[in-house]
């Protein structure tokens, strides 16, 4: 009897994490889930039912797929004899960018389709730009600006005030610090000299905004050096009017083919502002490592969980693919719980949003690429950037790598859309910026920066509200509407107004499967408690031998011997009946047994 009760207990013990696995799934299941809904979401379509985002995003997320590739080439149009754009009913930046970065990843040849956006470049009109001294120790002095021919001398006090005519071009500010350059003259050169160590730079803000921004580059010269500042701020556009997603796109697209897009970025971020629901901070911070960028994305994202511009052109999904892609390699909280709440509402199918095939493939390239980016050459044919020098680096962008005064190395590759760069760029730690990380359920009340060991809270760390999200613990997925064929709507709240919470068919289908194995296993629990109550003294007993190391061969005394004599009774005391004894009683544990195998036997029915 013991060793059967053993080996059911065991057998029993080991059904429980078997049927635990059953019920969960890993990460690396539901990404490849994923990618084969993708697959077979365009295998289930001919090239032309497949729209051209779907076609461009599938290559980004697969590489080279037949069917996508046919969509891109159909869709081409030829412009002239050097330049071709996307789509062929009209050319639109967006689209030609996007699709140059579907090129490039699976190495076919965008130089016409660079042609053509580089010939819609054109000068950034709406932003006043100014020019700023700054003398080392805070000293008087006395500068030298050269521009049109011509010299002009102005003084500079301890307050790094301005004084003195900087000529038709240059004119000191309402405040005195800095020299507003006319618009007239935004095509100058200026030469600056001063007679003591000092420091220039440009700065700009968008006419009628009260909001000032520093160029991230400033040059130093020593006493009577010479600095030299001009201003190259410029915008892509169609009718010689700015298309400021166009330009993020753009932008984006030819950084990726080794352009420099350092004039568009004071453009980029100037119009950010009117321009939200672009999510214009993924880009800005991917092409140029903004730390203001960074923090606007860290702190935006909603619930700890997604991001969705205000007032959206497109959905969470797509927002949050493009702040994954910025984030690209980037080990930090918001980033794992981003994919963690996203592997947690996939479709039954393994897509995201109703089985929407430009988000998934989104996603899947911005958070579980499986590609590694060969510029220009076929796949496997370039060394890996990080096996080929201990010192070159994957970073998001070659304005970040010249930024950090490396060279970009287009030809080795690195994963996803990250780009080699011979150095690798330095973080400060976080204690080093007076800062602290923050916990898993606090949030940062101010400023965030990235640091070397993550992102770095410059304020403090408050603890945040659990949030209740019920449509996600139903296994739903909250969304602006469901789709009829395979979801229903639920009665679940949403984190977010407006929003319905839809429940897969199919995962309604399955929920009486895993009720039947969590079932399974609460019935096994309540057996083991049983036996344990029914051979509680066998297993004492077993419990005992196994803490004395077996049974001693002596036999243990069981006589007492008290330490006084035992009083002596008169012999001639009369011996009272003793009272019969039934041969069992109930005791409390056998009542607590047959309470359990009714709730069993109850169960069963």
């Amino acid at each position: 009897m013991k060793k059967s009760v053993l080996i059911f207990i065991f057998l029993a013990l080991s059904l429980i994490p078997l049927a635990s696995a059953a019920a969960n799934e890993t990460d690396d299941a539901k990404v490849s889930r994923a990618y084969q809904c993708l697959e077979s979401a365009i295998s289930n379509r001919t090239s032309a039912q497949l729209s051209l985002e779907e076609a461009t995003f599938s290559i980004l997320a697969l590489g080279a797929n037949a069917k996508a590739e046919q969509k891109l080439d159909a869709e081409k149009r030829s412009v002239s004899s050097n330049a071709t754009c996307w789509p062929q009913a009209g050319c639109r930046l967006k689209e030609t960018a996007q699709a140059i970065l579907a090129y490039d990843l699976i190495g076919k040849n965008t130089d016409q389709a660079e042609n053509f956006l580089l010939s819609k470049s054109v000068p950034a009109t709406g932003l006043q730009w100014f020019l700023e001294i700054d003398i080392q120790n805070q000293e008087t002095a006395t500068c030298v600006l050269r521009y049109q021919g011509n010299e002009r001398s102005v003084s500079i006090g301890e307050d790094m005030r301005i004084s003195g005519d900087a000529g038709s071009c240059l004119s000191p500010n309402a405040d005195g610090y800095w020299l507003g350059i006319s618009p007239s003259c935004l095509t100058q050169t200026f030469e600056i000299s001063c007679n003591k160590d000092f420091i220039t730079t440009l700065l700009y803000q968008k006419s009628g905004s009260d909001t000032v921004y520093v160029s991230p580059t400033a040059t130093s010269a020593a006493s009577s050096g010479t600095t030299t500042e001009s201003i190259h701020s410029r915008c892509f556009a169609l009718a010689n009017e700015c298309d400021y997603e166009g330009t993020l796109w753009a932008a984006l697209a030819l950084d990726e083919t080794e352009h420099d897009m350092a004039n568009y970025i004071p453009y980029l971020i100037a119009f950010a502002p009117d321009n939200e629901r672009f999510l214009p901070d993924a880009f800005t911070y991917k092409l140029s490592t903004s730390q203001d960028s960074y923090s606007s994305l860290i702190q935006s994202q909603k619930n700890a969980q997604f991001w969705e511009a205000p007032s959206t052109a497109y959905n969470k999904f797509y927002d949050t693919a493009l702040t994954l892609l910025a984030l690209q390699g980037k080990s930090i909280s918001e980033n794992d719980n981003a994919k963690r709440y996203l592997l947690n509402i996939q479709d039954a199918s393994g897509c995201w949003n109703n089985k929407n095939l430009r988000d998934t493939a989104f996603l899947l390239y911005a958070g579980w690429s499986r590609l590694t980016r060969f510029p220009g050459t076929p796949s496997g044919s370039v060394e890996n950037c990080l096996s080929v020098n201990s010192g070159y680096a994957c970073v998001s962008s070659d304005l970040v790598c010249r930024t950090a005064d490396g060279n970009p190395l287009p030809q080795f590759a690195c994963s996803g859309s990250l780009k080699c760069c011979s150095v690798a760029p330095q973080r400060e730690l976080c204690s080093t910026l007076n800062g602290e990380i923050c916990a898993s359920n606090e949030q940062c009340s101010g400023t965030e920066r990235e640091s070397a060991d993550g992102s770095c809270c410059l304020e403090r760390c408050e603890l945040t509200a659990p949030v209740e999200d019920a449509c996600a613990q139903s296994l739903g997925v909250c969304s602006l509407s469901c789709d009829p064929d395979t979801e229903t709507e639920g009665s679940e709240q949403c984190p977010l107004s407006g929003d319905v919470c839809c429940v897969s068919k199919s995962e309604e289908s399955s929920g009486g499967s895993n009720w039947l194995v969590w079932t399974i296993i609460l019935i096994i629990l309540i057996a083991l408690v049983a036996l344990a109550i029914a051979y509680r003294k066998k297993l004492q007993l077993l419990f005992f031998k196994s803490r004395r190391g077996g049974v001693s061969s002596t036999p243990l005394s069981t006589t007492r011997h008290p330490p006084f004599p035992p009083a002596s009774f008169p012999s001639s005391m009369p011996m009272r009946p003793r009272p019969a004894i039934s041969s069992r009683q109930a005791s409390p544990l056998d009542k607590e047994m047959e309470e359990t195998l009714r709730k069993l036997r109850e169960i069963s029915k």
